[in-house]
């Protein structure tokens, strides 16, 4: 619900959408579950360590989903990144305190499409240097506060059996990020 709440409201057909994801942990999981139900047809998963990367892939067997799951090696995301609308950083490169680093580098950004989608799930530094190159391209920046904030609001929900107030818990988070980099 996280994940999805920033693409929802984009009114977008997601049919044709292959997105990339960098990253095979658990954070790379909810993203593969949220783009299958956006409907996208192909998942492609890219990770550093070949052997994480087949069991993150095994890890989908029997699920509905090990057919649209596609995993690559970090070797070959220049090859992945012209392709696609939505590219996700479900790494922890990028998070402070390391905030001068992104997982793509000049030649990655130089072949991104103009009006492609990259969200980064890191949610400080805001921005992250990935989403500053994103920029630079004219593609879509979402960054993780809100699919924390999103994630936080589907929980209390089911807790508390009432949606919170999405956007004082917005407000308190950026407050609190705010109160803890300066």
């Amino acid at each position: 619900a996280g994940f999805l709440a920033p693409l929802k409201p984009l009114s977008r057909d997601w049919s044709g959408v292959v997105p990339v994801i960098l990253g095979c942990g658990g954070a790379a999981r909810a993203v593969v579950v949220g783009c299958a139900e956006l409907g996208c047809p192909e998942i492609r998963v890219v990770g550093r360590n070949r052997e994480k990367l087949e069991q993150f892939l095994k890890s989908w067997s029997g699920t509905g989903l090990r057919e649209k799951v596609k995993v690559f090696g970090w070797e070959q995301l220049s090859g992945l990144i012209a392709d696609t609308e939505l590219l996700v950083n479900a790494t922890p490169i990028g998070m402070s305190p390391n905030i001068d680093q992104s997982p793509l580098g000049a030649v990655e950004v130089g072949l991104l499409r103009s009006g492609t989608i990259v969200y980064d799930l890191i949610y400080v530094p805001r921005p992250t240097l990935l989403l500053r190159q994103a920029a630079k391209k004219r593609g879509g920046a979402i960054d993780g506060l809100e699919m924390l904030v999103q994630q936080g609001a589907a929980a209390l929900e089911i807790w508390l059996g009432q949606p919170p107030s999405v956007r004082v818990m917005r407000q308190a988070l950026e407050s609190y990020f705010t109160s803890k980099i300066h």
